[in-house]
């Protein structure tokens, strides 16, 4: 799942605490995947590395990346302690005193079983290397089992994206006004515009010039991210919350 897809779960998380920034809640959909970016560029030396992946080229689709050891960023325990020191970390920095653990914990923790959706046979429940592989939740393709629906069906892992971008985009409509002139209407579009961007990693062949090694995948993944939470808090940073649905 990319950037769109995480972050859209911020959406539903922030209609239930309205009084937590947005921006809080769209780092904390995504803080597993920076933790992940840095433990595979490997900017510390680690020998061996303690997470890396594996890109299949020339890169044609989302299928040609293999997570090869994410326990550390992508299991659901995992995901839950950073969450937990991204919430002491916003704390201490006395970023906000809206912030609520709660609020942090769903939108980390949200990130893992978002991915059990869609992922291969590469995720685990607790952040050890001896730990079980789980997942997929689904498996199409009776000849490799191990592949998620990403893999097997790319089209169909970015239907479901999109499906779940537009349920939290809804949900957001309905409990947020937008006094600015055609806001509501631009926030809508641009949903849908950032999940169109992020189409062509689903379709063989469109990503194959720009993705040449690990290193420009985790680029691309971080651009990613990054784009669409920028647009996503500009189309919505005049929003109100709705009085009749406190």
């Amino acid at each position: 799942m990319t950037g769109i897809g995480h972050l859209s779960s911020a959406f539903l998380v922030k209609s239930k605490f309205k009084d937590v920034p947005l921006w809080i809640l769209l780092i904390s959909t995504e803080v597993v995947e920076l933790v992940w970016i840095v433990l595979n560029l490997n900017p510390f030396g680690f020998s061996p590395p303690l997470e890396f992946m594996k890109i299949e080229l020339p890169f044609l689709y989302i299928g040609n990346m293999k997570l090869l050891s994410q326990q550390y960023s992508h299991s659901l325990v995992g995901g839950i302690l950073i969450g937990i020191v991204f919430f002491f970390l916003l704390k201490s920095l006395k970023v906000s005193s809206a912030t609520r653990y709660i609020a942090v914990a769903l939108a980390a923790s949200g990130h893992w079983f978002l991915d059990l959706l869609v992922h291969d046979h590469d995720l685990k429940l607790l952040p050890l290397s001896s730990a079980p592989i789980i997942g997929p939740i689904v498996s199409l393709d009776p000849s490799n089992p191990e592949l998620g629906i990403s893999a097997a069906a790319p089209l169909l892992g970015f239907a479901i994206q999109a499906i779940l971008s537009a349920i939290g985009a809804y949900v957001f409509t309905k409990n947020f006004e937008f006094p600015a002139e055609h806001g509501k209407r631009n926030f809508i579009i641009g949903i849908i515009v950032l999940n169109l961007f992020s189409l062509p990693i689903f379709v063989k062949g469109m990503m194959t010039l720009v993705i040449r090694s690990e290193a420009w995948m985790a680029g691309i993944v971080f651009a990613d991210m990054l784009f669409a939470a920028i647009v996503i808090l500009y189309l919505s940073k005049t929003v109100i919350a709705k009085e009749s649905s406190r």
